[in-house]
């Protein structure tokens, strides 16, 4: 099933929740990778404090843009929230990776 690279909020809804996700990413992630084309891996702060501020942000994302694959990835030593897309909306993660203040 092919899945629309589209958002589903308005302009202004969607650069609010542009605004959360760079607020969010800015106080929890500390180091972004590009780990292929299409993912992003936000490492975590050790705390997790926001670990379910980015689960229900990544929520509120997959429901108005499908295209979206969101995970966590836990290791003893950290945690990452991965961020991929499918080929035709590498354009889209590109604006992505650059939301984390990093």
């Amino acid at each position: 099933m092919n899945v629309p690279i589209a958002c589903s909020l308005t302009d202004t809804a969607a650069r609010a929740q542009l605004g959360e996700w760079r607020d969010l990413l800015a106080e929890s992630a500390v180091e972004t990778r590009r780990t292929s084309p299409t993912e992003l891996a936000f490492r975590l702060r050790g705390d997790l404090t926001h670990l379910v501020a980015l689960v229900r942000l990544s929520q509120r994302e997959k429901t108005c843009c499908p295209f979206f694959d969101f995970s966590i990835s836990i290791e003893s030593d950290r945690a990452t929230l991965k961020v991929s897309v499918p080929d035709e909306a590498i354009s889209v993660l590109d604006e992505f990776a650059h939301l984390d203040g990093i």
